[in-house]
């Protein structure tokens, strides 16, 4: 018979003490492997967090106006890849004839890295829709920069890069209206507040084009 206050043993010669003592270090261990996935997936959800408002829209419209050419946007929006498999991928957009200068790739590499990575949620909204939630850039008479005097001769290399795969060679036309002799020109308002908010299937072009070139564009299209 056992005395009173003894410890009492259970098989395998463990005392009730003991066993609390196990069971704790295993309930410890368990928050502690818990807690830590807690803090991995909340530090890949704070990576979409590490782009600035200005440069997730102006690479938000660059993959809206340069990527959309051969394929549609939720193609991106779908994926879920590590930042090397993103390298890759943006790569072999370059090599096929993407319409993107070498900052213009690190940009959107940058973006799709912070924001289609793994840990992201299931269901993310569409690029226009985080295009119509980031709101659009300041425009021309409000920001500090002020009305500016275009160039022709400059605009017609920034027209090639920027809008020639929507709008055709020479602005005669394509996916987007025709704008040699548009209207439009003649009313500069609305070609400003087009180009800088977009409208319909535009999308805005005020975070990635500078007011300086957009009235560039703007002389030479009225060359046409």
């Amino acid at each position: 018979m056992e005395r009173m206050g003894s410890p009492v043993r259970h098989g395998g010669g463990m005392t009730q003490s003991t066993a609390k003592k196990t069971s704790g270090f295993v309930l410890a261990a368990l928050l502690c492997t818990l807690l830590g996935w807690v803090v991995i997936t909340a530090a890949q959800e704070d990576d979409r967090g590490t782009i600035q408002p200005a440069q997730a829209r102006q690479a938000l419209t660059l993959i809206h106006a340069r990527c959309a050419v051969c394929h549609t946007t939720d193609l991106i929006v779908q994926q879920r890849l590590p930042a090397d498999r993103w390298t890759v991928t943006v790569e072999k957009m370059m090599h096929w004839g993407a319409d993107l200068s070498k900052d213009e790739a690190a940009m959107v590499l940058q973006f799709v890295t912070a924001r289609y990575h793994s840990g992201a949620p299931d269901h993310l909204p569409s690029i226009e829709e985080e295009l119509a939630m980031i709101g659009p850039a300041v425009g021309p008479r409000q920001g500090s920069e002020g009305p500016v005097s275009g160039v022709a001769s400059r605009g017609a290399g920034l027209y090639a890069h920027n809008c020639q795969a929507c709008h055709g060679e020479g602005a005669s036309g394509g996916a987007g209206p025709k704008l040699a002799r548009n209207t439009i020109l003649k009313n500069e308002g609305a070609f400003w507040e087009t180009v800088l908010h977009g409208r319909g299937p535009m999308p805005s072009w005020g975070a990635v084009l500078s007011h300086q070139e957009i009235a560039d564009i703007h002389a030479w299209l009225a060359t046409r």
